[in-house]
């Protein structure tokens, strides 16, 4: 049996409306020997109907569960992928036909850990969205041509205010991941963050495309738009603590310190108005466990912003 060059592992909950797109651009991919791993988790739509029906139009394996997060069914495809890179797509959003072939030859080419590439973001209406949240930009692949150690590349993204982490705008090799154990922690949010940032500790040669290749699409009840809650707390601290434990290599150390301040900061941008049991939390994990990450101004304006009883 020939190996597949890439497995392509797509978690699926409630996304019916938006999960054929998904599909074609996977069918309509020019690299040919793609697996595609499906995993329903969980839908209560007609997801399941439609993944059966492209079981004919696909090579996709489709697992079905009961509801357990994006982190759980991704680390569920990574249990069965067999290519020989692993490509992970969101159910909701799209990739460009020519995506895997270009960046496999890049991989292939260059001996990549993974390659990274641009993204463009559109919302239900299909239009770019006007906004000018510098979150909503994923331009930063033309600035990183040559292979070159993760933690170099991280850092002069970190200094650039352009490091982004979901893991749908990468390629990984899938012997890169096995070898250092990577899978997503399970029971948290911002799981892309903790998986993003040990696969970029750990890679020896990365690269940037300069392709927007990943067609995202902006929906009120994504992680970056839904309001903040006391689950995005936990999400964050929870990856602050690890990212410290994980990143104790010499040549972490500086990005692993500006990447937990990047944590306490969103913490403190965003959580003003939550309870104040839970903003003690977080001023306690800022001034006792991470106080590298203080700074006045957000701290005053987070502790004084009048929160929730």
């Amino acid at each position: 049996m020939i190996r597949p060059r890439v497995s392509v592992i797509i978690p699926v909950y409630n996304t019916g409306k938006y999960l054929e797109k998904a599909l074609m651009s996977l069918k309509e991919q020019t690299l040919s020997n793609i697996e595609v791993i499906a995993i329903d988790d969980g839908s209560t739509d007609n997801s399941a109907e439609i993944l059966q029906e492209w079981t004919s139009k696909l090579d996709m394996i489709v697992l079905t569960k009961k509801n357990a997060g994006q982190a759980s069914a991704r680390n569920d495809g990574l249990d069965i992928a067999a290519g020989d890179y692993i490509y992970f797509l969101d159910s909701d959003d799209w990739i460009d036909p020519d995506t895997l072939e270009s960046c496999v030859t890049e991989c292939d080419k260059n001996n990549l850990d993974f390659v990274f590439f641009d993204a463009v973001s559109f919302n239900a209406d299909g239009q770019i969205p006007e906004s000018k949240d510098k979150w909503f930009d994923y331009h930063r692949g033309a600035l990183y041509p040559h292979a070159q150690p993760g933690p170099v590349v991280m850092s002069d993204m970190l200094s650039r205010k352009l490091y982004r982490c979901s893991v749908c705008m990468s390629l990984f090799r899938r012997t890169f991941l096995m070898k250092n154990a990577l899978r997503f922690k399970d029971g948290i949010i911002h799981e892309d963050e903790l998986f993003s940032a040990l696969a970029y500790f750990n890679a020896d040669r990365v690269k940037g495309l300069p392709r927007e290749f990943y067609h995202r699409r902006i929906h009120d009840d994504s992680t970056m738009t839904r309001v903040f809650s006391k689950k995005n707390v936990e999400g964050y601290l929870t990856v602050a603590k690890d990212v410290r434990r994980e990143g104790r290599r010499p040549e972490c150390l500086t990005v692993r310190r500006n990447l937990i301040s990047n944590y306490m900061l969103s913490l403190m941008h965003n959580g003003g108005k939550l309870d104040f049991w839970t903003k003690c939390r977080i001023a306690f994990a800022i001034l006792h466990k991470y106080p590298y990450s203080f700074k006045l101004r957000p701290f005053i304006s987070f502790l004084f912003k009048k929160g929730r009883p």
